[in-house]
């Protein structure tokens, strides 16, 4: 099942160094989204402004730029709308750490920060699950922290949320008896094939049972409204009753009038419905939603008046959702809507998101490098793959950039900067030996003590410098390597702390380059503190 493409756009015309995406003409301010007379326009609203935050969250972070609708607007006079806020709390728990707003002019910006599981151990932003479970006699849409509990509940057990102690102590056997007994009085219920009109029902709502008293006026539509989350909920809470036609308030058989014909388009709706729902797997074997539909005929003395439907649905092995759930994130250019694979497999996955957090410069040499040797972008994928933001700053010879003698046997190196860890200086070799060993502790224990200078950080050339990576500049050790155009040391305040120790990890070698094609290997790694 393909990801689906949102009516979001990327914006790719921008001053910004930054993902930008348009969410086109938003109302902003609480009294003026109060007034607005179309609901639905509203609603859509929130939906485009929370779909761009959501996928740029997913996607390393960005800017949601919308065009201010309404004329005279002032963000500090205004403020934003409580609808547009409680949809941003949804999505974060901490709004302030991850969203910033700015007016400017008639645009209003989002600045969003990458998703983080630190705090709360998701690893995907997402603002519903569409993963429904059945609290007692309610349906409740699971938030991604619940959603994620159940997915590896399910994932152990391969069974539904256990609301149910399985050994209860004592003060609750009294409530899981009437539980129990609900059920099996519902599941008799559900056997026979006749009713009484007015007939007292024996049995109530509860965790296994839900009835509804629809009249005949857009009975099916209001079947098909209310069908996903039921189904839902049910399959993935150990399974339960649906009856439509039962009075809850009065407790008692009402039906509805239908013809032949008509129960059997309600049979076929609920069946192509049924059928449609998105089901996450964990086994190769890909079961359907067990479910059994019939249609229990009420008599008014000797006559027939009308009907009850009754489904009964069967706990899933897996996970059932209403939809799919609402989780983006930026690909080609477009944003996506997550499938339920894609979302299931990221929520369960030990690894972060992967994504473009980590980005590679300068990037014509990176992509000659990765052209000229087989093997190099997935051995640094899998070496870096669980950094979750950083900056991998690639040169042909960092040796060279610190004005120190090159050595033409290195094939290059990368000094990744990143989050939360000390810089990572990567030097990949053609061959191994003591002489290379010496050069690339060298290497790093000369980039070490650059660090280590008082505000001092490596920054990169502008994007439009004039760099040919197969040229390399000419080596003077007169001459300040500040002037290097590949790589500049230049003071700033943003290095805060020093790093305490540089990590060299050495003689990532080529075996056999010709007859495996120069594919690569970590031989050794070493630690200068």
């Amino acid at each position: 099942m393909a990801s689906r493409k949102m009516t979001i756009r990327v914006v790719l015309d921008t001053n910004y160094a930054e993902l930008v995406l348009d969410a086109g003409k938003v109302t902003f301010g609480e009294k003026n989204r109060k007034k607005m007379k179309d609901c639905q326009l509203r609603k859509k609203q929130n939906e485009n402004v929370s779909q761009p935050v959501v996928a740029l969250l997913n996607s390393g972070g960005g800017v949601c730029r919308a065009e201010i609708e309404n004329e005279n607007y002032s963000y500090e006079k205004d403020g934003i709308g409580l609808d547009l806020e409680n949809s941003f709390a949804n999505i974060v728990s901490f709004v302030s750490k991850y969203l910033d707003f700015m007016q400017q002019g008639k645009c209003f910006l989002i600045f969003v920060k990458s998703w983080s599981s630190e705090t709360s151990g998701l690893r995907i932003a997402t603002l519903s699950s569409n993963l429904y479970k059945r609290d007692i006699t309610s349906v409740k849409v699971m938030n991604a922290t619940a959603a994620l509990e159940f997915l590896k509940d399910r994932l152990e057990t391969g069974e539904g949320f256990s609301l149910i102690p399985k050994s209860p102590p004592k003060r609750y056997r009294f409530d899981v008896q009437e539980e129990s007994s609900m059920k099996a009085l519902a599941a008799d219920f559900f056997n026979r094939m006749q009713l009484r009109y007015r007939e007292k029902l024996t049995f109530t709502e509860s965790t296994h049972v839900e009835i509804k008293d629809y009249s005949t006026d857009k009975l099916l539509q209001r079947i098909k409204d209310i069908l996903p989350q039921y189904v839902s909920a049910f399959a993935n809470t150990h399974g339960g009753y649906l009856f439509i036609g039962l009075s809850e308030k009065n407790q008692e058989v009402t039906g509805f009038k239908a013809e032949k014909s008509d129960l059997d388009k309600i049979e076929k709706e609920i069946e192509q419905c049924i059928s449609k729902f998105p089901v996450y797997h964990f086994y190769i074997e890909k079961k359907k939603i067990n479910y059994s539909c019939k249609f229990l005929e009420v008599y008014d003395e000797e006559s027939l008046c009308g009907y009850v439907c009754a489904l009964k649905i069967e706990l899933f092995c897996c996970a059932v959702f209403a939809k799919k759930p609402n989780s983006w994130h930026v690909k080609d250019n477009q944003v996506m809507q997550l499938t339920v694979e894609e979302w299931g497999q990221l929520m369960l996955d030990p690894e972060p998101m992967p994504s473009e957090k980590v980005t590679y410069v300068p990037e014509i040499l990176y992509e000659k490098l990765f052209s000229q040797h087989k093997g190099l972008a997935q051995l640094i994928h899998n070496e870096i793959g669980s950094v979750r933001q950083g900056t991998l700053i690639f040169s042909k010879s960092w040796s060279l950039d610190l004005g120190l003698q090159e050595n033409q046997k290195v094939i290059c190196d990368a000094l990744l900067i990143a989050q939360d860890r000390p810089p990572v200086l990567y030097t990949f070799l053609r061959e191994l030996n003591k002489e290379l060993k010496g050069y690339s502790i060298q290497t790093a224990l000369t980039l070490k003590k650059k660090l280590l200078q008082p505000q001092i950080q490596p920054q990169l050339p502008p994007a439009d410098a004039d760099f040919d990576p197969d040229v390399d500049p000419d080596f003077d050790p007169d001459v300040d390597p500040d002037a290097d155009p590949d790589l500049t040391l230049t003071p700033t305040s943003t290095l805060t702390p020093a790093p305490r120790k540089l990590l060299l990890l050495t003689a990532f070698t080529e075996r056999e380059p010709r007859a495996l094609g120069g594919e690569l290997a970590r031989q050794n790694t070493c630690e200068i503190s």
